[in-house]
């Protein structure tokens, strides 16, 4: 997962908001974008806003509601293999 952040008086800041699957203390990579790619990045980007902002809301909602049963799924798969109910 990349997110955008900014370097202000020596510490990183992100633009966006964290993913909530990352925790405190955790390690991350930090690069500096090769300046011949960040237009083309800065673009992607765009592009992907403006298809996502295409897809329509049921779609979104559909989507989300995958996510959190394939989630369930996970849990309860692991806890089976833990041998908990």
């Amino acid at each position: 997962m990349t997110i955008k952040a900014v370097l202000r008086n020596g510490h990183i800041e992100p633009l966006e908001p964290l993913p909530s699957e990352w925790i405190e203390g955790q390690e991350l990579l930090v690069e500096q974008p090769a300046p011949e790619l960040q237009d083309q990045v800065e673009q992607w980007a765009k592009d992907l806003e403006s298809a996502a902002q295409r897809v329509p809301v049921e779609e979104h909602q559909r989507f989300q509601e995958a996510l959190e049963a394939v989630r369930r799924e996970g849990k309860e798969a692991m806890r089976r293999e833990w041998g908990e109910s």
